[in-house]
């Protein structure tokens, strides 16, 4: 008797972890797949906002309020930015004053590597092409391309600017 019950619970051990290892292998090649870009960090770019430079021929967006943005995006001319959830704010005409008062408002204290510090990042396309800027609390992001010139780029996470505020711990990778 005790045997069998070894027998059977062996057999379903088995192949609950050969559900598991399929189920593994279709996640990982999910998320292998797919168009994705990265974030280049570049410290001339932490400079080049600090001193409210305008990047010619590019579209310029912001998210979590234009008066005191979150993250700043700057995208080329030829690429269209793809926001299916109105995360980004389009602003038109963008001029060195406008980013004066984008980074004095962030603060002096969050623009030098402090607890709050933003970053600055080429965002480059799968091939490694320079298409944007991203300038954030954040140093990484999720930056998806599609047909025809197409880029999404997933806004940081104001929950964990909201908990990094409230002086809680979260893990934080750079």
């Amino acid at each position: 008797m005790l045997g069998r019950i070894y027998v059977t619970m062996n057999k379903r051990n088995r192949l609950i972890t050969l559900l598991i290892a399929i189920l593994a292998i279709f996640l990982l090649a999910g998320c292998a797949g797919g168009n994705y870009g990265k974030l280049h960090r570049d410290r001339d770019l932490d400079n080049m906002f600090l001193s409210f430079q305008v990047l010619p021929d590019h579209h310029y967006y912001t998210t979590g309020g234009y008066d005191a943005p979150q993250a700043i995006l700057a995208i080329q001319n030829d690429y269209e930015l793809v926001d299916t959830g109105n995360l980004w704010v389009t602003i038109p005409n963008v001029s060195s004053d406008q980013i004066r008062k984008w980074v004095d408002t962030i603060g002096p204290d969050d623009n030098f590597r402090g607890k709050n510090a933003y970053y600055a990042a080429y965002i480059m396309d799968p091939d490694g092409k320079r298409v944007g800027v991203w300038y954030a609390f954040e140093p990484f992001a999720t930056v998806k391309f599609y047909a025809g010139n197409k880029i999404e780029v997933y806004p940081p996470d104001l929950n964990l600017r909201f908990q990094q505020n409230k002086g809680l711990r979260v893990p934080f990778k750079l």
